[in-house]
């Protein structure tokens, strides 16, 4: 904290620019400190900067030409004279005050010179744009008095011979050879660099030993590239460029580093998301299922959205002003795309709530199918005839869905028509068959399933069969089914119970054979006594056979009546 609390201070140094005396004094400080090969160079550097007037270059390459102009400035005026700040006024008339001002031999106007913007004093672009011809003109002059030597980058030009400082395509010769040397310096520090990071990823990051060297190593190639550049940059600095090209160069490269970082930055959420999807596979849940591809591209749109950004930046491009722009017309743009707000904010729903997983086969609408992936904007569902259909999300949070894969049971409800001439006791026994060929199938649910002659049919003795099966899969069910079916079918066939057909017969009615018919009571006396029979004798127990866990139905031997 206490660090913290003296870098927030020193920070607060870089506005003083009040006066002319301010401002050559604020920057005079930390260059003096340059020179000395203190630590800290950046934020010296930042000082010194501070009192530059940057404001036609882009922030991102603010440091850099700041840095160029510093190292001029400072060269320059440690050649004219010796400063004391008592020299310089602190309270000027007018808005502009002058260090030195001179004509070239051009006759055209060069001047070191301090002036007003806004609330501060600051080194004027007039002044900047001069530094090259004082440059020039003091470039074999020793230093003032005993003011402390120049730094690294004038060292470096003292050093070169006077025919490798001539100009030759664009460049110097010896800043081509600077060029030639930056990139084998970079190349080999690269490959240094990425062999270490390989060792260890491999050796001490987990996440990289399940099964992906292929992906690592495709990480590891665009993580090479963004070294290689960002190793270029500070070398460039030392290279005593003129300031357009040392503001084109690194403008160049900063693009370059954003597509190498949103390059990495893919192939690593590829990787990550390669390994998350492998450690799902193996869990029982399947939330996961659909929650690592969802996030996974998420965290793809918006790495694309910040890295056209960055690369916009880089371009100079005025970012505020575009998302200003879209504030504005927001409300039009909502509206525009409020389908895709609404399928966005529907998987958000979907994944919320959970109505269905990876696997699941569903029904919602005239679409059913297993569903194979949750996205972005829809989900996807194969279809039983296996073609893909895409439905927005934004329907499905506001649809019935019919979950067929969460079923804890599949059910088989059908009805067994036999013939009529069928005999009773044949029926009580066929039903008895049936349900002790359900108790003995290992699938099926023993506490649950009926099985009674519930209906005389138009053709046949109508027997309900309502069974289910403990078992989640459509084959499982569908082989169960079968052998239930064939079970039943050689039951009938070992007892001579014969299925029914649907059959017609027709009676024709004969007018003229019409006559009154009469019943003699002694046949209704007879049904009664049949009845009492019957009643007294029963076929069928007095509970109901579906639970062969209760023992009052599958214990004893009910039959009988109270």
């Amino acid at each position: 904290m206490r660090l913290l609390l003296v870098l927030l201070f020193s920070l607060s140094t870089f506005a003083v620019t009040s006066s002319p005396r301010d401002t050559m004094e604020t920057f005079l400080k930390p260059m003096v400190q340059i020179k000395k090969q203190n630590l800290n160079h950046e934020l010296y550097y930042n000082q010194a900067i501070s009192t530059l007037d940057l404001s036609e270059f882009n922030d991102n390459i603010k440091f850099s030409v700041g840095k160029k102009y510093s190292n001029s400035l400072i060269f320059v005026l440690d050649r004219m004279q010796k400063i004391e700040y008592s020299d310089i006024p602190d309270k000027v008339e007018g808005s502009i005050w002058y260090f030195d001002k001179t004509r070239d031999d051009l006759g055209n106007i060069k001047e070191i010179s301090i002036g007003k913007v806004k609330d501060k004093w600051l080194f004027t672009k007039a002044t900047l744009q001069s530094l090259k011809f004082y440059t020039q003109k003091y470039r074999d002059s020793e230093v003032a008095g005993d003011v402390v030597e120049s730094h690294f980058e004038n060292y470096i030009r003292s050093k070169v011979p006077a025919s490798f400082q001539e100009k030759g395509f664009i460049f110097e010769h010896w800043q081509w050879l600077g060029f030639i040397a930056l990139f084998l310096i970079a190349f080999i520090l690269e490959r240094i660099i990425g062999f270490i990071a390989e060792v260890i990823v491999n050796k001490y990051v987990k996440v990289f030993k399940v099964n992906s060297s292929d992906l690592l190593e495709n990480a590891l190639v665009p993580f090479r590239r963004l070294v290689f550049v960002i190793l270029l940059i500070p070398g460039i600095t030392y290279l005593d460029l003129p300031v357009n090209a040392l503001s084109f160069l690194n403008r160049i490269l900063l693009i370059i580093i954003s597509f190498f970082t949103v390059w990495l930055g893919h192939r690593i959420i590829h990787m990550l998301s390669y390994y998350f999807q492998a450690r799902s596979a193996v869990t029982d849940s399947k939330f996961d299922d659909i929650l690592i591809p969802l996030l996974t591209k998420t965290t793809f749109v918006l790495l694309y959205i910040m890295g056209a950004m960055y690369i916009a930046y880089s371009f100079t491009i005025d970012i505020t002003g575009v998302i200003a722009g879209l504030g504005i017309g927001g409300l039009a743009f909502a509206f525009a795309a409020k389908d895709t707000l609404a399928n966005f904010f529907g998987s958000i729903m979907l994944i919320l709530d959970r109505p269905f997983d990876i696997g699941d086969s569903i029904l919602t609408g005239d679409i059913e199918g297993t569903v194979v992936e949750v996205g972005f904007r829809s989900t996807k569902v194969r279809t039983f005839y296996d073609s893909i259909i895409s439905v927005p999300n934004g329907n499905l949070a506001n649809v019935a869905i019919d979950n067929k894969g969460r079923r804890r049971y599949r059910r088989l409800n059908t009805t067994l028509g036999i013939e009529y001439d069928t005999p009773p006791e044949k029926v009580e026994a066929f039903c008895e068959g049936i349900r002790q060929i359900v108790l003995n199938h290992k699938w099926t649910r023993k506490d649950n399933f009926n099985i009674y002659f519930v209906n005389f049919g138009a053709s046949a003795l109508e027997i309900q069969l309502q069974v289910f099966w403990e078992t989640p899969e459509y084959a499982r069910e569908q082989a169960e089914k079968h052998r239930l079916m064939i079970d039943i079918l050689r039951l009938a066939n070992d007892m001579d119970i014969n299925f029914a057909f649907p059959t017609q017969t027709v009676h024709l009615f004969n007018e003229g054979a019409k006559k009154e018919q009469t019943v003699d009571s002694e046949y209704f006396n007879y049904g009664i006594e049949k009845a009492k029979q019957v009643i007294t004798k029963p076929l069928s127990l007095k509970n109901p056979r579906s639970n062969a866990g209760d023992k009052s139905q599958f214990g004893e031997n009910d039959f009988g009546i109270d």
